[in-house]
């Protein structure tokens, strides 16, 4: 079994493969991967993506974004426009995991990786993945020195 400091420098480690974002954006994405890695995200098609997304902003009482589903790429998984509600997944597939970080993002400032994003996702994840999907990114957040707000935080609703 690995132990959660070794997961914390796996974080460090894989952040340095981001050469391209902020510190801060490598480490949240490392964050997430890690994650995905230990506990896995169910994968969707992204037509059932676009269904879920429709649940999900019901039930959060917020607009649905306009959901594009672009060509795959080696590079991005997705990405949203906060102005324009929008958001596009990049393939045929993704997992729960991506549809809830570009929902966060729109639920948020709508461009940073920072702790309100941050706050967003893990509430987002603790209510439509798991509990431990939610518990174990929050404090590899935390762990890797990212601010992010105190654990029972994630369990308002919104």
């Amino acid at each position: 079994m690995i132990s959660f400091e070794e997961l914390t420098h796996s974080v460090h480690q894989r952040a340095t493969g981001y050469s391209s974002c902020s510190p801060e954006q490598s480490l949240v994405y490392a964050c997430e991967d890690i994650v995905d890695e230990v506990i896995g995200c169910q994968n969707i098609t992204s037509e059932n993506a676009r269904l879920w997304l429709e649940k999900i902003c019901e039930r959060e009482d917020i607009d649905v974004p306009h959901l594009h589903i672009g060509k795959s790429s080696r590079t991005v998984r997705a990405s949203s426009q906060a102005e324009v509600n929008a958001m596009c997944i990049r393939g045929s597939s993704t997992n729960a995991s991506t549809v809830l970080h570009e929902l966060a993002h729109l639920m948020s400032d709508g461009k940073s990786h920072g702790v309100y994003f941050r706050d967003e996702f893990v509430r987002l994840t603790r209510t439509y993945i798991s509990v431990d999907y939610a518990a174990l990114l929050h404090r590899l957040y935390f762990s890797s020195g990212l601010e992010v707000s105190p654990w029972p935080a994630s369990a308002r609703p919104r």
